[in-house]
């Protein structure tokens, strides 16, 4: 106790040192609780960013591969697809989708339908210009892997409530509703067409359309289909576009229906399996797993033809710069402290080499060494302690000030990447902007993790530069230090 007293009292006594340390600890104290609420926060701005966003699987043909074996002669071009291996079937899909890491997943696949009862709808070019009849390579916004009509409509498969044209908004449902899990496992004969085709042939949500299917293996019979919903295409057509397909493969006459109607239909499970899709896109629930999950169904499908990628470009776009203001704090945390340490252990050790008479006598009248040297740590925390909790506040709104600066830099970049569309398709380019993604904002705030690890360095700092100077001085008798002292 008497230790704790004469640690006070010496506080008291030397005003102007303990002001000079108290001030510098509390610029110190700023810049490492700056420091650690950021490292804090990016932690926590990374897992947000990751569920928001999740991380794309994509299964489809490998067109680059495809095309240059057709135009070498590998291949015919009259050759059924399907039958190239590692084609993208609904049986490979099966393959890939034991795994935990997966959120969900998207069939998409399409054939056509006739009908008496619809007029489809029919594309007006702009101009008298054509581009060409088409070879089957090009139209990105075309339906995949089909540049000829067998058909009046186009239909397009889907597994999951919300299909992912929609969640990509290149649809938008504007009138009734999705079909549910029940429908989609069942293969019920629900649909959602587009607003055109609705309005050209005065449908609502609730009627009822008689399609026929033109699929290999399927008995020509109308199927009763009831509308559950009416989409607006977000695509856009040109003259280009248009002239390369037939208007049954336009967006508009594009109809959505769950891919397990295939089963209600007739197909077996073996007909199933051998259904040629236009891609599959695999949802996995962090897109931190998108490596392990990769690594995990490498070698289950012989990809000759087909090539599976992940999607996560814009995880990565998000995720650099927090990744990056997360790399400084932890950089400034490590400068501040070593640099804090060796002020602090240079201004103790000119005030310790000051105060070797006092060492001296205490020594002499049968004072240990351990609580001189507690003595002059306690005087040093109390000081340190005063300024951290003075730093708290100001500390949090410098960490505030830092993040919003780096972040900032991030709002005009943008990232262009390349996105398989599947057969027929080609890639598309996509440029991503900031502005198009939902902002992400590091909610620096009081954190006890933070606060524990920020007086734990502050303590640390304090314990460190006060106990070398001072063990190194004790380590001398009570005459060594008096005599040469004198």
């Amino acid at each position: 106790m008497y230790l704790f007293n004469r640690a006070f009292a010496y506080i008291r006594k030397q005003k102007a040192k303990t002001i000079l340390l108290l001030v510098l600890f509390f610029l110190i104290a700023n810049i490492v609780l700056a420091g650690l609420s950021i490292q804090s926060a990016t932690e926590t701005a990374k897992t947000l960013t990751r569920q928001e966003i999740g991380a794309d699987v994509i299964y489809t043909f490998n067109t680059s591969k495809l095309n240059t074996d057709f135009r070498s002669g590998v291949i015919d071009p009259s050759v059924d697809r399907a039958s190239l291996e590692g084609a993208p079937l609904y049986g490979n899909l099966v393959q890939l989708l034991d795994s935990d890491l997966i959120k969900s997943y998207d069939v998409i696949s399409s054939y056509e339908v006739t009908t008496d009862d619809l007029t489809p709808y029919v594309y007006t070019p702009t101009s008298t210009t054509t581009t060409g009849t088409g070879t089957g390579q090009g139209g990105g916004k075309s339906i995949i892997g089909a540049y000829t009509s067998s058909g009046d409509l186009s239909m397009r498969t889907f597994t999951r409530v919300e299909p992912q044209d929609f969640i990509d908004e290149t649809s938008t449902l504007i009138s009734g509703r999705y079909a549910n899990q029940d429908e989609i496992d069942q293969g019920a004969y629900v649909v959602l067409i587009e607003k055109t085709l609705a309005d050209l042939n005065k449908i609502k949500v609730g009627d009822r359309l008689s399609l026929t299917p033109t699929l290999d293996g399927y008995d020509t019979i109308a199927l009763d289909f009831e509308v559950i919903g009416i989409y607006q295409s977000n695509e856009v057509v040109d003259d280009r576009s248009a002239s390369m397909i037939g208007s049954s493969l336009l967006a508009q006459n594009r109809i959505y229906t769950p891919f397990r109607t295939l089963s209600s239909m007739g197909y077996t499970e073996n007909d199933m399996n051998d259904v040629l899709l236009d891609k599959a896109i695999i949802t996995l629930k962090d897109p931190l797993d998108v490596e392990t999950y990769m690594a995990s169904i490498e070698g289950r499908i012989n990809l000759v033809y087909g090539n599976i990628s992940a999607n996560d470009a814009v995880y990565e776009q998000l995720a650099g710069p927090i990744e990056t203001l997360g790399q400084m704090s932890n950089v400034l945390v490590l400068i501040v402290v070593i640099a804090g340490a060796a002020i602090l252990s240079l201004i103790t050790a000119l005030t310790i080499n000051q105060r070797k008479n006092e060492i001296g006598i205490l020594l002499a009248i049968g004072e240990s060494k351990t609580k001189i040297v507690s003595q002059f740590i306690v005087e040093v925390v109390a000081i340190a302690l005063i300024a951290f909790t003075l730093s708290t506040f100001s500390g949090l709104s410098i960490g505030r000030m830092i993040s919003d600066v780096t972040l900032s830099s991030f709002i005009n970049t943008e990232t262009t990447t390349v996105v398989p569309t599947g057969m027929g398709g080609g890639n598309r380019s996509a440029t991503v902007t900031a502005e198009e993604i939902e902002p992400v904002e590091l909610n620096v705030k009081f954190d006890p993790i933070v606060l524990i690890q920020f007086f734990g360095a502050g303590i640390l700092i304090s314990i460190i530069s006060v106990a070398i100077p001072a063990l190194y001085v004790t380590r001398f008798n009570p005459k060594q230090i008096l005599t040469n002292n004198g």
